[in-house]
């Protein structure tokens, strides 16, 4: 890698993680430099805009997600197996940054907000949605879940769950989040089973 790649790699990790603290509308060129100790015109040229840096900021989050979270499970066996691997590495990747999932602060704060980042969160957000209906489409072919089930319902299930365990785990502090997970976990499965 580059001296300048290295640069912009260092300048988007501290820019995510800032991201999960104080939102990813409190990152911008200037506030980001002085935490990086950059001038700001020098973290400009990397990026040129606040929205641009948003959304690099995202794209490598993206990058990290699938390198944590998808791809850890794609490895793992088809059917149930990869559902609670999935469900695990979201469950590590979440609870690894600071303030939580990036994904679901940023989407809170981008709901109504049209421009590029919330574009970029819509496609990630669909791709992510796409990916857990594809797994339960794996599940099926295992024969793990049954042939008629509706993998659109079973990856807003699934996701719901992904939610409220950041919910739980995040903002109420709920000691027994864990265990009511893989409960939920466990009777979501049983449903399409």
């Amino acid at each position: 890698m580059k001296k300048g790649e290295e640069t912009k790699v260092a300048i988007l990790a501290a820019g995510l993680d800032m991201a999960t603290r104080l939102g990813l509308e409190g990152v911008s060129i200037g506030t980001l430099a002085k935490a990086i100790h950059m001038s700001k015109s020098g973290l400009f040229a990397h990026f040129q805009s606040k929205e641009n840096l948003q959304v690099e900021i995202l794209e490598y989050a993206a990058r990290l997600f699938a390198e944590g979270v998808i791809f850890p499970a794609l490895a793992t066996d088809p059917g149930i197996p990869r559902i609670k691997a999935l469900v695990g590495n979201w469950i590590d990747w979440a609870s690894k940054l600071t303030g939580g999932c990036i994904f679901v602060s940023a989407s809170a704060d981008f709901t109504d907000r049209p421009g590029k980042v919330r574009e970029c969160l819509l496609r990630q957000q669909n791709d992510w949605i796409d990916c857990l209906r594809r797994i339960a489409q794996s599940a099926i072919k295992a024969g793990d879940f049954r042939h008629e089930i509706d993998c659109e319902q079973f990856a807003f299930d699934l996701y719901s769950l992904l939610l409220g365990f950041h919910l739980y785990d995040k903002l109420l502090d709920d000691s027994e989040t864990k265990k009511r997970q893989e409960t939920a976990l466990e009777q979501l499965v049983a449903n399409y089973q």
